[in-house]
């Protein structure tokens, strides 16, 4: 009995469940061209696999509204965390994590931080005191 039951248990950890990551992309208006990391995925909507989680580059182009560059940071759910994470890998079934992202480009983009302190500063007078 006891043989048979550590058996099951092996046989159960050998079977290895997986984890996706999958991200769709929405626009408004729709049938933007969508660029993830530089690679082209389509026209939105869109939906597609990621290998990692972080930060990525995601680019919209719009005939009629021009290009969008954006930084998306995908976040791990908790239960893909360590030590969680060792538990889903050994699941019989397959854990899809679903991420949603829309953007409306008919509103103007207020600029980032960083394009603020990219603007030319202005000169100062080359006035002299006397």
């Amino acid at each position: 009995m006891f043989r048979k039951l550590l058996f099951l248990c092996l046989l159960f950890c050998m079977v290895e469940g997986c984890y996706t990551t999958v991200v769709r992309i929405d626009s408004v208006p729709p049938g933007s061209a969508v660029h993830w990391d530089y690679q082209p995925k389509g026209e939105t909507p869109v939906e597609f696999e990621v290998d990692w989680y972080g930060a990525h580059r995601l680019a919209l182009d719009h005939p009629n509204f021009g290009q969008r560059i954006e930084k998306v940071e995908l976040k791990a759910p908790a239960h893909l965390w360590f030590p969680f994470d060792l538990f889903v890998a050994i699941l019989p079934f397959k854990v899809t994590d679903r991420h949603a992202l829309i953007f409306d480009l008919s509103e103007e983009k207020p600029p980032s931080v960083e394009e603020k302190f990219d603007e030319p500063k202005k000169p100062k007078s080359s006035k002299r005191r006397r």
